[in-house]
């Protein structure tokens, strides 16, 4: 097998894997591998923006508390301590990069309004914050001699030495099989959301990281906090379209069928409310009407502000014949972001030695029960950077490695057969709203679908069936904590258990 020795390794192209190979790369070689293009990944699908107290009247005081209240208690308040603090700085880094955020007339960042927030505090881009910042970082990347990024490179496993992360195998198109060695290994694989069968996440966020954290030992927890997004467009030409938070910031309402703006009736915040509420009250609303969807109404706004404010979406829109400005918009709540993940501590260290999470793999105790609106992007980026600093100290691995085995893959067609069982039992079981017999009937589905899979004979490599494999990994741990949750609290919401008043 081809060894290739470097400092450090990323697993993953989005904002914190790249921000942690330019951090990184002040002290050492780096490797940044990517399954698919660099550009493949879902920050670049990011709207809002990113949060951070930068406006006169906000402070990293007020953002704390409201990204405790959002996560219901089961925030680690140190780390959101340090998230908050750090902000300010994480916005000065990306403009320090050639990031461009929108200004007002006066020359400083226009801010907007999410929901939880108590002050307009989201930094953005129009309507495409992600974009700019991947693309800003990119550029970065691209210009440093330190840092060699292999795309379509699917790492098939963590190599492990004396108990420590010592780098990972991947499999090259052309190449084959090769080891990546490193003294400090960063997961940055993104989420999982393709285990559902309405998600807003891109294509490649199959639970790479989850899986191979677990494989490898590392401690997994949170993953029964799974965010579903309040506003998606329900339409069958562009499927889980995120119609982003800051359309109800800008002072969108969210009517049912008949008209009415039936928010009135679950919270007093109305669109405002922490985004579980809000996808809650939608899934009522549909239910109690017996409805496919509600709507977004903008066309309250005045005329010209949602071009301006919105313009992709806008025009995404109006290719399908729906005018934002003028006609309201159907959706749904779809499956946008995993609150848990890969435990690690303020510096992004998992509980296996070597082995850094940061992003959305990882579960840093910011989110807890639910993740407040832009606080995504941020996190990426603060604790890629943390990582990247404490990872300087990592000891260098020893000259022999011993390679990791071969994964078991089995056929296309029997991956696509197990997936979309996969995908439907996540989707009526382990939904917004669940029950504790469908959590058991998702438990042992799983059980069936993983069992099915060892059984198939072995096929060549190819990334679909294990990507499926890493699917049923971080689904088994979804269900896991769903069942072992006792309470409802933030995203984890069970229709058979007693719900406490909502404080938050």
């Amino acid at each position: 097998m081809r060894v290739e020795r470097y400092d450090f390794l990323a697993i993953g192209s989005g904002l914190a894997g790249l921000a942690y190979a330019l951090e990184a790369s002040k002290s050492g070689k780096v490797c940044v591998l990517t399954k698919s293009d660099v550009t493949d990944a879902n920050t670049s699908f990011a709207q809002g923006g990113i949060a951070a107290a930068v406006g006169e009247a906000d402070s990293w005081q007020l953002h704390e508390q409201d990204t405790l209240n959002a996560g219901a208690g089961l925030c680690k308040r140190a780390a959101v301590r340090f998230l908050v603090k750090n902000a300010p700085d994480a916005i000065r880094w990306l403009q320090s990069l050639g990031t461009h955020f929108d200004v007002n007339p006066k020359g400083d960042l226009e801010l907007g309004l999410e929901g939880g927030h108590s002050r307009k505090r989201i930094v953005h881009f129009e309507d495409r914050t992600g974009w700019e910042i991947e693309n800003a970082v990119i550029r970065a990347v691209r210009a440093n001699r330190n840092i060699r990024v292999v795309e379509h490179a699917f790492v098939t496993g963590l190599l492990l030495s004396g108990g420590r992360c010592v780098g990972a195998t991947a499999m090259l198109e052309g190449l084959g099989a090769t080891s990546f060695v490193a003294r400090a290994t960063l997961l940055a694989t993104g989420g999982c959301g393709v285990m559902y069968q309405h998600t807003t996440n891109s294509r490649v966020a199959t639970g790479d990281g989850i899986a191979l954290a677990d494989a490898a030992g590392a401690k997994v927890s949170g993953m029964e906090f799974m965010q579903f997004h309040p506003t998606t467009l329900y339409h069958p030409q562009l499927r889980g379209y995120l119609l982003t938070e800051a359309c109800r910031g800008a002072g969108g309402t969210l009517r049912n069928h008949l008209g009415r703006r039936f928010l009135y009736d679950y919270d007093s915040r109305l669109e405002l409310a922490p985004r579980d509420v809000v996808a809650r009250a939608i899934d009522a609303e549909m239910k109690r009407l017996q409805t496919w969807c509600v709507y977004l109404d903008m066309t309250h706004l005045p005329p010209g502000q949602v071009r301006k404010e919105f313009p992709t979406i806008y025009e995404r829109l109006a290719s399908i014949g729906i005018e934002f400005d003028k006609d309201w918009a159907p959706i749904v709540p779809a499956q946008h972001y995993s609150c848990g993940g890969v435990s690690t501590d303020l510096s992004a260290r998992s509980s296996v030695p070597g082995l850094y999470a940061a992003g959305e793999v990882a579960n840093s105790g910011v989110h807890g029960a639910n993740r407040l609106a832009s606080n995504s992007l941020l996190e990426a980026l603060v604790l890629a950077r943390a990582a990247a600093s404490r990872s300087a100290d990592e000891p260098a691995p020893p000259k022999a490695i011993d390679a990791a085995d071969p994964p078991h893959c089995v056929a296309e067609t029997d991956s696509i057969l197990i997936r979309r069982s996969l995908q439907h039992a996540m989707t009526e079981n382990v939904g917004i709203v669940r029950t504790t017999e469908g959590l058991r009937a998702a438990k042992e589905s799983i059980g069936q679908l993983r069992a099915d899979y060892q059984s198939r004979p072995r096929a060549p490599f190819s990334p679909h069936p294990l990507e499926t494999w890493n699917l049923l990994s971080a689904a088994q741990h979804v269900v896991r904590g769903a069942i072992a949750r006792r309470k409802n609290v933030g995203l984890h919401y069970n229709s058979d258990l007693v719900s406490e008043p909502e404080t938050r």
